[in-house]
């Protein structure tokens, strides 16, 4: 009887794997080479280079290569707006600013959830083809928003392996993004940057320039009048006095003239 049983048992260990199962596990073993890759390309621009347009042009070529996407955007958030950072295939083109409205405003509303958005006429690209498939994803350090990660492409899909990787990845771009731009803001400072709407952000991220209303309004394409509004708005939110107190509080927050 024992003679039997250990007969069985070397029948099971020997058994051919069935070529589906060897097919999956080949799949497996090549995405996270893949995703293993990307992850040491991207840490080598660091490395070499730092944050900036040679590391993030690593990125988007190495993740449309990875995911089958025809077209990529990086945007980053400034002064209430996204500017468009880099970007590869057919989409706005580089230093676009974007107003943060709809489905953009309400990815990057603090504290931020990591989650793929489709592209609902984000109006990103340029290709003008409704076939693409579009995913947007949140960059944020801390759940503090920082900026978008764009794809776009006819064959865009995603596995939860994948998503993984986006959210990684989006995770160590707001570290490097943050770290390009200086120190992170202390929870106080974010609550005040939060408290501005974004047409009243860009407004404070001028008054280091030491513009005046019309100079304000002519730069941003509104009234003097606005301008002046928006002005007296931000210094309510802020408690200060003067466009003077404002403007050393926007310099100490990062935004310089």
């Amino acid at each position: 009887m024992p003679n039997e049983i250990d007969h069985q048992a070397d029948n099971q260990i020997t058994q051919p794997i069935s070529a589906r199962a060897l097919r999956e596990s080949l799949k497996h073993t090549q995405a996270n080479d893949s995703h293993l890759r990307l992850y040491l390309n991207l840490g080598q621009q660091f490395f070499e280079h730092g944050w900036g347009i040679a590391a993030s042009t690593t990125l988007l070529q190495s993740l449309c290569t990875l995911l089958s996407a025809q077209h990529a955007l990086l945007a980053i958030e400034n002064s209430g707006k996204l500017v468009v950072y880099n970007q590869v295939g057919q989409t706005l083109p580089i230093g676009t600013r974007i107003p943060m409205m709809g489905i953009l405003a309400l990815m990057l509303k603090n504290p931020v959830r990591f989650a793929l958005y489709e592209n609902k006429n984000a109006q990103l690209w340029t290709h003008g083809d409704r076939s693409h498939h579009d995913c947007l994803i949140p960059i944020a350090l801390g759940q503090h928003g920082k900026g978008v990660l764009a794809l776009s492409g006819k064959t865009l899909t995603l596995t939860p392996a994948e998503i993984e990787t986006l959210q990684a990845l989006a995770g160590l771009i707001g570290l490097a993004i943050t770290q390009h731009q200086g120190p992170l803001r202390s929870e106080v400072d974010q609550t005040i940057l939060e408290a501005l709407t974004p047409r009243e952000r860009e407004i404070f991220a001028l008054l280091p320039s030491g513009l005046s209303n019309n100079e304000l309004g002519s730069k941003l394409g509104i009234a003097p009048g606005t301008a002046k509004i928006h002005v007296e708005r931000v210094l309510n939110k802020l408690g200060v006095k003067d466009r003077t107190q404002a403007a050393v509080k926007a310099v100490e927050l990062g935004y310089k003239s």
